[in-house]
Formats: C-alpha cells, sequence, structure tokens
C-alpha cells in the first residue's frame, strides 16, 4: 500500500470525527522519567505531507485532553532526550511517529539544550531526517517559535538531512510551536526564548570578544599616537634651532651679568650651565 493512503488509511478515522481546534498551553505533551517532568512539547497545529498529496492535520491526535498519541517511547538522560510522538492505532506497528531528538550542553557558566533533529517514521523505517537550525534555550527557559517548518517559505528551520533520499519528499510544519527538555521545574513550561528575539550563544560571544579586541586597538593606537607626540617633542627641544646661538659679545656680557651676581656659568656644546649662589 502507497505512503500516503496508508497515512490516510491509519489517521483519517479520527481526524473526521471532530474539527481542528486551538487547544491551551494547559494540556501540553508531557514525558516524565522517575516523576520528574523531562520534556514538554505543545504546538497550535502539527501538519505533514508527502509528495504533492494533501496535509495531513495531526493536531487533534496529540494535543489537548482528547489526545490519543502514544509518547511511550520517548526517552531521556542527562545529555540528550527523544519525544516520540506516535500516530494512529497504539497497537498498529505501521503507524506514523515523528520524533524529536534533544542535546545538552554546557555553555560558558550555564546549560543549554538544541532540538538537534527531527525524524518521520513510517512503518517502523525512517522515511525522513530534518536537522534543526536555531532552535535553542538555555535550560531553565523554554523554546517557542511561532512557525517551525522544512518550507523555504517559512524561513525553513528544519533541513533535509540529505537531499538525495526521501526526506526532500516530505513536508512538516508546526504553528506555535513551543518545547523544553530535560529536568523541568513545577511540570510547566518556564519562560520562553522566542525565535525572533536573541542572538546566539556564539553570536554573543563573537559580538563581546570582537568588543574586547576594539577596545585594545583602539588603546594600542592612542599610546602609539602618543609616543610619537613625545618623541617629537623631545626631539624639537634637544635641536639646535630651540637655543638660539649667542655671539661672543653677547656671551661675555651675560657672563659678565651673572658675575655680578654671584653666579658662575660654564658653556657645554653652545648650552650654558649655571651655578647660582644665594
Amino acid at each position: 500500500m502507497p505512503i500516503t493512503q496508508a497515512l490516510n488509511y491509519n489517521l483519517s478515522r479520527r481526524l473526521e470525527k471532530e474539527p481542528w481546534n486551538a487547544f491551551s498551553h494547559h494540556s501540553p505533551v508531557n514525558v516524565s522519567m522517575d516523576g520528574i517532568p523531562c520534556i514538554l512539547f505543545w504546538a497550535k497545529r502539527i501538519t505533514i505531507k508527502f509528495k504533492n498529496q494533501t496535509w495531513l492535520d495531526l493536531t487533534d491526535e496529540a494535543i489537548g485532553q482528547k489526545a490519543t498519541v502514544d509518547a511511550g517511547n520517548s526517552n531521556c538522560s542527562e545529555e540528550s532526550a527523544m519525544l516520540s510522538l506516535k500516530f494512529g492505532d497504539a497497537e498498529n506497528p505501521r503507524g506514523l511517529d515523528i520524533r524529536f531528538t534533544l542535546t545538552s550542553y554546557k555553555l560558558s557558566i550555564q546549560r543549554w539544550y538544541s532540538l538537534h533533529r527531527v525524524e518521520v517514521i513510517f512503518n517502523n523505517s525512517i522515511q525522513a531526517t530534518f536537522n534543526a537550525t536555531g532552535i535553542y534555550a538555555p535550560s531553565s527557559y523554554s523554546y517557542h517559535c511561532q512557525r517551525v517548518s522544512s518550507l523555504q517559505a517559512y524561513d525553513a528551520l528544519l533541513l533535509p538531512s540529505d537531499t538525495n533520499d526521501m526526506s526532500s519528499l516530505w513536508e512538516v510544519t508546526f504553528v506555535d510551536f513551543q518545547i523544553q527538555g530535560f529536568p523541568i521545574k513545577g511540570g510547566q513550561f518556564a519562560k520562553a526564548r522566542d525565535c525572533t528575539s536573541s542572538f546566539s550563544p556564539a553570536i554573543l560571544i563573537g559580538l563581546v570578544m570582537s568588543l574586547l579586541l576594539l577596545l585594545v586597538l583602539a588603546y594600542a593606537l592612542h599610546m602609539l599616537i602618543y609616543l610619537r607626540y613625545l618623541d617629537r617633542h623631545y626631539d624639537l627641544i634637544a635641536s639646535p634651532a630651540h637655543f638660539p646661538q649667542l655671539t661672543a659679545q653677547d656671551t661675555a656680557e651675560e657672563k659678565e651679568l651673572l658675575r655680578s651676581q654671584g653666579a658662575e656659568c660654564y658653556e657645554l656644546r653652545s648650552q650654558q650651565i649655571c651655578k647660582i649662589y644665594v
């Protein structure tokens, strides 16, 4: 059976029963380990399409009080977490599965997490793998974006891992996407870092380093100009032009004047050194 027909067969029965609704953030997908929430996920709308077929809306299956999605294959550890959303009948091994892989890492003094990839699995086989770009947040924040999609029209944050495989044949879109990984306090989303409101850690560190280098360079340039100014100043003072040459008569008159005032003068290389007695 073709992939598209199988997907419609497994999902259309529930999708036809109820119209699409906008759910609140009070019912996110919650994955817990030892009673501690480690993954929270929510989206206002989840849609997926294979080739040129009709978009499948999976929202009702995944979010809300009547959700039937199976997240039992999800798992968490200190360094990574995987959210598995299996759609269709729970006993059907040929159902559609969307998996989110998150990684945790330490940057400077703070831990961050990022969405590493999104996989589409059907019939227990990976059909598409999308590498996530720019989806990250500090561990004390959740991540939110108005649209996370593989479509270039929406500034794709999900990029096919290989253009030669089937990934390019699938299209995935999450509207009002929000996710948070690893130990979560209170079991609710923390304050969200929005995808349009901040720079990445690497960009911030680069900006700070560039500013420091610019300050050091400006200080070095200032000191160089100041030293050259001092060098020219002392060269001017030490030059013969700074001390006008006296004629023999002027020198004799000046010595006589100083001698009458109780001073002795000695001439050294056309410059006078005087001792004055008080």
